[in-house]
């Protein structure tokens, strides 16, 4: 490969990462505008905004770096790997702080997954309570022969069979909405604990990685 090339190469690639590493700037820019630094959702929109976009302005760093390298493999510490430190540097610390924050968040998603959750299982157990009160049955029967959905003339046991089975079906649907909400619960803080905070834990390593070897 000749020199041209080369120089022309790790123009390219620098250029790259520096548009990275700039748009991740720009996407917390448009979130920091927004300055409601009391409330929570601000902070988790933050955190997950820097987490989204971290991955490629860790590239950036690393296209940065390379080319760097592909154009000055003799100097030790040029102002661009000078750049990549400080940039990795504040990157990784920013990640790292991130960390509990992003704990927190998942607590407080927990609590509220839980709220709904209990609330499904309250609906389910007040309603089988409910269909075991013969009063209630009478009167659920009553209502539903008014509504037409049970027939008027039809036998008192063929009545009562109907009205259980319309009960069954809805103690189904409660419970089906109880495991479901437990479902999504489950799939959302695991998404969080390994899709987030995990990912944020590894994206400081790297960065702090690649912070380093711009200086050595």
């Amino acid at each position: 490969m000749s020199e041209l090339t080369t120089s022309r190469l790790s123009g390219l690639l620098r250029w790259i990462g520096g548009v990275l590493v700039i748009l991740l700037g720009f996407e917390l820019l448009a979130v920091l505008m927004a300055n409601a630094w009391g409330e929570e959702a601000f902070h988790q929109l933050l955190v997950d905004t820097l987490l989204a976009h971290a991955p490629m302005a860790l590239v950036g760093l690393l296209l940065m770096l390379v080319g760097s390298r592909l154009d000055f493999p003799v100097q030790g510490r040029s102002p661009l790997r000078w750049t990549v430190l400080v940039v990795g540097a504040l990157m990784s610390l920013a990640l790292f702080v991130a960390i509990p924050v992003q704990v927190g968040g998942n607590q407080l998603i927990q609590l509220e997954a839980n709220r709904s959750v209990d609330q499904k299982r309250s609906e389910f157990e007040q309603a089988q309570q409910e269909s075991q009160d013969p009063k209630l049955m009478e009167m659920l029967q009553a209502q539903l022969e008014q509504a037409g959905q049970v027939s008027a003339e039809a036998k008192p046991e063929d009545k009562k069979a109907q009205v259980q089975a319309l009960i069954d079906q809805r103690l189904d649907q409660l419970k089906q909405q109880q495991v479901q909400a437990e479902r999504t619960r489950d799939l959302t803080l695991g998404q969080r604990r390994w899709g987030g905070t995990a990912v944020a834990l590894l994206l400081a390593l790297a960065s702090l990685a690649v912070a380093l070897a711009a200086v050595l």
